[in-house]
């Protein structure tokens, strides 16, 4: 019957369409996972970047600061010899002390500064690798899902104009009632009687029906799942093999 061939070449074809569409649909969450791990790793890079620079920061401004106070302390030994009394060289003395005492503790600041500069250093090179790493195959993968897409647009464009190709040659109220059984019936919209029963709901077809199947005349439908029937020897054969 030439009917139940273009039908199943149909159902073939949109079973196609569907499997096209879904790959295509699935597309957006490939992006939106690519996107959000080279975000991940751009934020990372950003922050690792901040702590550096801010380290950084510390460490200039330490380091100004006890060659400020080391040239006070040195201009202030200057002026030592000049000082008339005591009182004041004692004075100066001790300003000179404490000075000194002071840039010791800055000296071991700027020692725990400049470990933790290297560690910022180390910490940011790292990101910045991830980073590099990340946005190469971000965008390798993208010119990948560019190609993919364009690639399934033709393909479907391709799937309707033969979908519509096969339509054209069946009556449209069968065509419509076609799809609908498509759509609500997973896929599958004909299907064989095997065995005497519907081989798209399995439920058990009565001899009548399964005998007026045989002789091929015209399209039946099953009574449980209403998918449209045919019969095929080879069906048959196989499913009895």
């Amino acid at each position: 019957m030439e009917q139940v061939k273009i039908l199943l070449d149909l159902q073939e074809i949109m079973t196609r369409a569907r499997t096209v569409e879904e790959q295509k649909r699935r597309v957006p969450l490939e992006v939106a996972d690519l996107k959000g791990l080279f975000e991940e790793r751009e934020a990372a890079f950003l922050a690792a970047r901040q702590e550096f620079e801010g380290v950084r920061q510390q460490r200039r401004d330490l380091e100004r600061e006890i060659e400020e106070e080391s040239d006070k302390v040195e201009k202030a030994k200057a002026k030592l010899m000049g000082i008339k009394t005591n009182k004041e060289y004692y004075a100066m003395l001790k300003e000179i002390e404490q000075t000194k005492r002071l840039n010791t503790e800055r000296e071991e600041a700027l020692l725990a500064l400049m470990a933790r500069h290297e560690e910022a250093e180390k910490r940011m090179n790292e990101c910045k690798a991830e980073l590099d790493e990340v946005s190469g195959r971000y965008h390798e993968q993208m010119v990948d899902i560019d190609a993919r897409m364009a690639s399934y647009d033709r393909e479907i464009a391709a799937i309707n104009a033969d979908r519509q190709r096969k339509g054209a040659s069946l009556d449209k109220s069968l065509l419509r009632r076609f799809e609908l059984i498509f759509e609500r019936r997973s896929g599958v919209a004909i299907a064989s009687a095997q065995q005497c029963a519907c081989s798209g709901c399995h439920m058990n077809l009565s001899p009548q029906l399964y005998n007026m199947l045989q002789r091929g005349d015209k399209l039946y439908v099953c009574p449980n799942c209403n998918r449209l029937l045919y019969y095929s020897e080879e069906c048959e054969g196989s499913e009895a093999g």
